[in-house]
């Protein structure tokens, strides 16, 4: 069965598809995420980087030793090995980036600096009135990035 997204992919990325970025948060969302990066990683022979962006309302290189953000990263690297292993067991080169900062800012930033071909990010599937209210990382991503964006749902 080929999806809608194989077949507008396969005409417009194909030739251009190496570098994939999925930003992880260790939700179900974001496990889904990478579960169709690795799909169009197997097809095009891409190279996968997950990416976790822990939120800070200012950069600080001193946030690193506070011990809630020692404890946060230990659980942050659990599920990047985890995602790592899933990548590797599909034959698909991982790896793994945590930056500090405002989760779409960075995500985009880091998505131009390393010119990714393609994000691949999660959706909580937030109701519009909640989305007006909160916001939300993966709309963000998709209204600003210069790169193409798959949300999955």
């Amino acid at each position: 069965m080929i999806l809608k997204w194989q077949v507008i992919i396969s005409v417009s990325l194909a030739k251009t598809m190496k570098k994939i970025l999925v930003p992880m948060d260790g939700s179900k969302g974001s496990f889904r995420a990478l579960d169709e990066a690795i799909i169009l990683a197997k097809q095009f022979g891409s190279q996968i980087t997950g990416l976790y962006v822990l939120h800070v309302a200012y950069d600080s290189p001193d946030l690193i030793y506070v011990p809630e953000t020692q404890n946060r990263l230990k659980k942050v690297e659990k599920f990047l090995e985890s995602a790592k292993k899933q990548a590797i067991k599909n034959k698909i080169t991982f790896k793994k980036e945590t930056l500090f900062g405002h989760e779409s800012k960075k995500i985009i930033d880091f998505a131009q600096k390393e010119k990714f071909d393609l994000i691949v990010i999660g959706s909580r599937g937030l109701s519009p009135i909640k989305r007006m209210i909160l916001g939300s990382v993966a709309n963000s991503v998709v209204n600003k990035s210069k790169s193409p964006v798959l949300v999955v749902k």
